[in-house]
């Protein structure tokens, strides 16, 4: 029941972008369940953009910046907001390559 318990505490805090989960499954979720309360699914999304269900996935689990974009924008948020760590991670490496 735990588990059940820390869901809805996440997806009671819809609103909230501090309450976006830092770990992976879990924020995986409540971009789902931000999409579905927003009348969107991951689906619409990939018919509207002419790509597969399986593109706008990839989006949760791996870094691919053009579904990235476009799953903020429906959240009404920004790519580095949902996914820091992958954010840091590119603005870091830049910062080598200019180094370089």
């Amino acid at each position: 029941m735990p588990a059940l318990r820390c869901m809805g505490d996440i997806m009671s805090n819809f609103g909230d972008s501090n309450a976006i989960p830092r770990d992976p499954l879990q924020r995986n979720e409540w971009i789902k369940f931000q999409l579905r309360i927003r009348g969107k699914s991951m689906s619409e999304l990939a018919r509207q953009l002419g790509v597969t269900r399986q593109a706008v996935r990839n989006a949760l689990t791996t870094s691919y910046p053009k579904m990235e974009r476009v799953i903020a924008q429906e959240l009404d948020l920004e790519p580095e907001v949902i996914w820091p760590e992958r954010y840091q991670r590119r603005g870091q490496q830049s910062l080598e390559s200019v180094r370089d």
